[in-house]
Formats: structure tokens, C-alpha cells, sequence
């Protein structure tokens, strides 16, 4: 809600500090929080009345039962059932599949095992698609 902004831009400012990931992560919540766009879309995870995660997903445009994962974020443990969460959430709806593009960089190596832990699989890697030597792997989960 719009109302949690301040804590979202803590989390994302948080993570992705002195990254070329901080200003397309803000500019994806922003957008989220116009709520206007069914692509993209904003779920905190709390626990301990503290919010630990964030996730920023929504539906693939012109794709039928398809959704995407923009972006997870936050603590560790809390990652994992996140991502499940959304994988549910999307399941619940009737999507077929979920997607999550996801750079090929060591920062992202907990945000991997977590989507592993949650029932994504990877199907595809991109090399230097995100710069030079840093390829785009391609997680996907389906029901």
C-alpha cells in the first residue's frame, strides 16, 4: 500500500546500493505503486511486525496465463517463502507458468537458491546479456 513505500525503498535502497540494479528496482516499484499496470505489482513479507522481503511481479502482457517475477529482495530466509508464496498466489489464479529473469552474478546467487527452494527451474541462460561476462538466467516454475 502506499503507505509501506518508505520501507519497500529502505529494502530495495538496502540491497541493491552501488548497483546498476537500484534505479530500475525503484522505477518498478514506482510503477507498482501507481496501481495501475496488472504487470507489476507489490507484496512485503513481514514477520515480527518488521518487514523482511519484497517481491515485485506481475502479468506478462500479451502472454495468456503467464506471469513474471521482476524482483525479489530482502532477507535471506524469508526469500524462499516469498517466492513460494507468489508461485502460489499465481497458481491460485490459473497462470501455467512463472517467470524470473535473474543476472548470473554472485549478489544473486541467495535470490537463486531461494527460487530453486521454491520449485523454479532454470531453462535458460543468455550470455553477456546483462553486461560483458555477465550472462541472464532464465528460472521458470510451473504448477
Amino acid at each position: 500500500m502506499p503507505e509501506d513505500e518508505g520501507v519497500a525503498r529502505v529494502l530495495l535502497t538496502g540491497r541493491f546500493a552501488r548497483t546498476r540494479y537500484l534505479a530500475h528496482a525503484l522505477e518498478q516499484l514506482d510503477i507498482a505503486l501507481q496501481f495501475e499496470d496488472p504487470e507489476y505489482l507489490a507484496v512485503l513479507a513481514e514477520r515480527d511486525a518488521r518487514v523482511v522481503a519484497l517481491a515485485l511481479f506481475g502479468t506478462v502482457a500479451g502472454a495468456r496465463a503467464c506471469s513474471k517475477l521482476h524482483l525479489l529482495a530482502g532477507d535471506e530466509d524469508a526469500l524462499a517463502p516469498l517466492a513460494t508464496g507468489i508461485a502460489q498466489l499465481c497458481a491460485d489464479s490459473g497462470e501455467r507458468l512463472l517467470i524470473c529473469e535473474l543476472p548470473d552474478e554472485p549478489s544473486f546467487v541467495p535470490v537463486a537458491l531461494a527460487l530453486g527452494a521454491a520449485g523454479f527451474v532454470e531453462e535458460g541462460m543468455v550470455p553477456d546479456y546483462v553486461a560483458d561476462a555477465i550472462a541472464l538466467r532464465l528460472l521458470v516454475w510451473r504448477p
